[in-house]
């Protein structure tokens, strides 16, 4: 390449660098998380959190199987729940129990097969278990499963719905 031209690819470059920074919205005409979020509430494209309706039927597909979760409020504000975490045709977790919803925050305790709780978290669409749950779960799962870190999505809400949902060993996980 010849100067004339390199000097002049060169102007050009440094001409719209100077342009993006121009264009580029500073920290004051950027809206923050919390207003994107109320304008996703707005349009219908975020479910309202004071307005989150965790009774219902959850689904989650995979090549391994469905995973299943349901909510059946019991008139207070604690849902009677049951889970199915599939791991293959043989391997799952499974279980039944109680959980109490505070904000994204839901309390969730299995009973029946030893001590098991943890905190999950609900954005109105999607139920998150932590990561790493305590050891007593570990008895709600067969081996080679683990219930850590599954997560459900709300597929249908209400209790009737939820009272639908069936499992492997638990006929009806919120029957």
């Amino acid at each position: 390449m010849n100067r004339p031209r390199l000097h002049a690819s060169l102007l050009l470059v440094a001409l719209a660098a100077c342009d993006i920074g121009a264009l580029a919205p500073t920290t004051s005409d950027a809206p923050s998380g919390e207003a994107l979020d109320d304008q996703a509430v707005a349009v219908g494209i975020m479910p309202d959190p004071d307005d989150v309706e965790f009774a219902g039927r959850f689904e989650t597909r995979s090549e391994l199987g469905t995973d299943k979760f349901c909510a059946v409020s019991n008139g207070t504000q604690q849902f009677n729940i049951g889970f199915m975490a599939v791991y293959g045709p043989e391997s799952k977790c499974e279980g039944t129990g109680t959980a109490t919803i505070k904000g994204q925050t839901v309390r969730v305790v299995l009973t029946g097969q030893g001590s098991c709780s943890f905190d999950a978290r609900y954005d109105g669409i999607e139920l998150r278990f932590p990561g790493t749950v305590e050891s007593g779960c570990s008895t709600y799962c067969s081996a080679n499963a683990n219930l850590s870190g599954t997560h459900y999505f709300m597929v249908q809400p209400g209790d009737e719905a939820a009272r639908q949902t069936l499992g492997r060993d638990i006929e009806r996980l919120c029957g």
